[in-house]
């Protein structure tokens, strides 16, 4: 076990770092993070008009359009929001001014999504066009923040005030960015949105399967037994997630069961209390003998149940912690298998509506899931899972840090 712990760290961490500190993954983090309102909001709108229980669904029914446009005006506009973050965040990582790079990453947004009857289709405005606002708006960026490295601008004479000057000086980069896009669209008839959206499917595909989602958890896992937060790989997932809350929502609308088991909602049962599902783990550390323990429980319980478990993570600690390391990996594999093999069956509830990540046990599997009761207690029953998988490895630790206490106490 120490030998392995080695190889993550000399081999496994270094890369990840890198990969981390990388500008394309510095941006996309907060660009996707820009979603997470509107994602919430929208899906309001959703769980209004689609609500389980007939008394209530026919009490709101007059105010369905009003739910409606409500989803419409913030879930359907995750990729144009999306593009927007990437513009504002890219320039910032690049000192660019802001504004100008937002205006040249929507531009070329726009000109990517233009119809066969070059009018900007609305349709690409949402989660199917998360992955084209992505590649355009980093293009876009790269385009601006080359032109200004090799000074290709229009220069305004001193004593132009600033706001001109600098209307002027990126003329060229967002003519440049958005000419290129609309050679691809009309000059050689490619539609771009759906090229990209293809380009990225295999991966998506390979996500939305119960396999890779698996490996990911896995991944997730030993990132953070490194030390590392696995944000640095969710980004990568977010866009997979709103494309399937999309696509859920739409086929509850035609009246077709969800699919789509890879969204924030599947995210929340197989973090349960923060990657690893340690929500057990802290619930037993209140009950521990070793005052150190228990002083952790307290500190660490109220933010794992909002699956946040850095305390647990290096207080515990869970790094590089060979006793922890099989139910961390563990328990999230059982949680989404368990949870997958349930809703395939109908056992429980299918999810269509997109929550965030940081929504409660319990609540999840309501919410989620549009009222479903079963998928409620279900996700209680995760927590259970998660103290029985965890309790062996918690008398372990326990027992160790209770020789620790007393021969402090001794001496």
């Amino acid at each position: 076990m120490n030998k392995f712990s080695e190889l993550l760290q000399n081999k496994l961490v270094p890369i990840t770092n890198k990969f981390a500190s990388l500008p394309f993954m510095i941006v996309l983090r907060s660009a996707i993070m820009t979603i997470v309102p509107l994602m919430i909001v929208g899906a309001v709108g959703t769980l209004m008009t689609n609500l389980p229980f007939e008394a209530a669904a026919n009490f709101v029914a007059p105010a369905a359009p009003f739910f409606t446009a409500l989803t419409n005006v913030t879930s359907n506009i995750s990729g144009l929001v999306v593009v927007i973050g990437v513009g504002y965040y890219g320039s910032q990582h690049y000192n660019l001014d802001p504004i100008y790079g937002i205006t040249a990453a929507l531009a070329s947004f726009f000109a990517a999504s233009l119809s066969e009857e070059l009018t900007i289709d609305t349709g690409a405005f949402g989660a199917t066009g998360i992955f084209t606002a992505i590649i355009i708006g980093f293009i876009s960026i790269y385009i601006l923040n080359l032109c200004k490295k090799y000074r290709l601008e229009i220069r305004m004479p001193d004593g132009v005030p600033p706001a001109v000057a600098g209307s002027f000086s990126v003329i060229i980069a967002l003519a440049i960015s958005v000419a290129l896009v609309l050679l691809v669209r009309i000059g050689l008839n490619l539609d771009v949105n759906t090229a990209i959206t293809n380009l990225f499917m295999p991966l998506a595909n390979i996500l939305n399967t119960l396999p890779g989602l698996m490996l990911y958890s896995v991944l997730a896992s030993l990132l953070f037994i490194c030390g590392i937060n696995p944000g640095v790989i969710t980004g990568f997932l977010a866009p997979v997630f709103a494309l399937n809350a999309e696509a859920n929502a739409a086929a509850l609308a035609a009246g077709i069961s969800p699919t789509g088991f890879v969204t924030w909602g599947m995210y929340t049962i197989m973090a349960c209390g923060g990657t690893g599902g340690t929500i057990g783990l802290s619930l037993l550390l209140l009950t521990s003998k070793a005052k150190a323990h228990k002083t952790l429980g307290k500190i660490s319980i109220l933010p794992s149940l909002f699956n946040i478990n850095e305390p647990i993570i290096y207080g515990f600690p869970i790094m590089f912690n060979p006793v922890m390391f099989i139910p961390f990996i563990l328990v999230p594999l059982i949680n989404i298998t368990a949870t997958w093999l349930l809703m395939s069956s109908d056992i429980i509830g299918r999810i269509f509506i997109d929550i965030p990540w940081s929504t409660p046990a319990i609540f999840n599997g309501f919410l989620m899931t549009g009222g479903d009761i079963r998928t409620a207690i279900w996700t209680g029953i995760v927590v259970i899972i998660s103290m029985a998988c965890y309790y062996p490895f918690f008398k372990i630790a326990e027992k160790q840090e209770l020789a620790i206490e007393q021969g402090i106490e001794e001496n």
